[in-house]
């Protein structure tokens, strides 16, 4: 009896050591869920905010980028912005640190207009945590270079190039290119202003530019097909409701390299362009929306913009409308990359 019962306290004791051996195992396992500090564990900065260089030459190919770590994983923002054109760039994420492979600067922009040569803010924000902001600044000395053919960008002025059609005399003397305000590209852009009085046609006025402004007799463009092609424009509008862009494309047609209204073709953009948001706003469409043939794409003498009054949601009497355009460009294989 003595020997059965000591038999069975050794099996127990035997037990009792491997569960025990067993439970430490378990406690240096892996655990695959999040840690309890990122879940609840109070926020924490490690290294506050770096930036990888003070000037940056984006045309020379350099790059910026940003530094910082925290005690457990978070979504963060680094904000960049131009304190001269008030261009925005965002850089995000989500991670317990910050570096030159998830969050990088190459120079272009979230928000239009684009970075001008100017000293720019960066900020680090952590939307968790209210009362942390982080900041810093860097100079752009060199801009991006965008992928594209250019068509203008009304830096210079178009001259005999642009052709200013206002025959009912109701463009204001505010139309024209302009520099008052941040343009979308560089320092200039080509503004419309007016109204229309004469009902029913709502016609303000267009301008027509050669396709002679870029040096060729006609549009360079990067692909003769017309899906592979697309528009590219930035549109600027102060939120009045009552105005709408047009833009056509004016095709060569009896070959003569110069435009001759009445007889050459023009193509639209299909739906026209309600000019009621604010700020700048980049469009990009393909040129086959138009409905243009490949023949036709390779023979165009100038684009036609215009500005037309929505009568039909105009109080009595109308009141002004208005738009700038800037940075027109034709990219091949998708809208331009900001």
């Amino acid at each position: 009896m003595k020997i059965q019962l000591l038999k069975v306290t050794l099996a127990f004791c035997l037990f009792t050591t491997l569960f025990l051996f067993s439970a430490c195992d378990r406690d240096t396992e892996t655990f695959d869920g999040p840690s309890l500090v990122n879940r609840f564990g109070e926020f924490m900065l490690v290294e506050p905010l770096t930036v990888s260089r003070s000037t940056v030459d984006f045309d020379a190919g350099e790059e910026v980028s940003f530094g910082a770590s925290f005690n457990k994983e978070v979504e963060w923002f680094v904000e960049i912005k131009g304190l001269e054109s008030g261009a925005v760039k965002i850089v995000d994420g989500f991670s317990n640190e910050l570096t030159d492979v998830n969050a990088v600067w190459e120079g272009g922009t979230t928000t239009l207009p684009f970075f001008n040569l100017e000293r720019c803010a960066v900020e680090l924000i952590i939307p968790t945590e209210d009362s942390l902001r982080f900041f810093d600044t860097v100079e752009v000395v060199g801009l991006k270079n965008y992928e594209g053919s250019l068509f203008t960008d009304f830096e210079q002025d178009l001259g005999s190039d642009l052709f200013f059609g206002n025959f009912e005399f109701e463009f204001t003397n505010r139309t024209g290119r302009r520099s008052d305000i941040p343009a979308g590209q560089g320092d200039f852009f080509y503004y419309f202003e007016g109204t229309d009085q004469n009902v029913p046609n709502f016609f303000v006025g267009l301008v027509d530019i050669s396709a002679q402004v870029t040096g060729q007799t006609y549009i360079p463009l990067p692909s003769s097909d017309p899906e592979d092609v697309f528009f590219n424009a930035f549109l600027y509008t102060d939120g009045g409701p009552h105005g709408i862009a047009v833009i056509q494309f004016i095709f060569d047609s009896n070959d003569s390299g110069a435009f001759e209204d009445g007889t050459d073709q023009t193509f639209q953009l299909p739906g026209d362009f309600p000019l009621s948001g604010e700020g700048w706003n980049h469009i990009s469409h393909p040129m086959s929306e138009v409905g243009i043939t490949e023949e036709q794409l390779e023979k165009l003498v100038g684009l036609r913009i215009l500005l037309i009054s929505d009568m039909n949601s105009q109080p009595s009497p109308p009141l002004a409308v208005d738009y700038g355009i800037d940075f027109i460009t034709f990219t091949q294989g998708g809208p331009l990359e900001l």
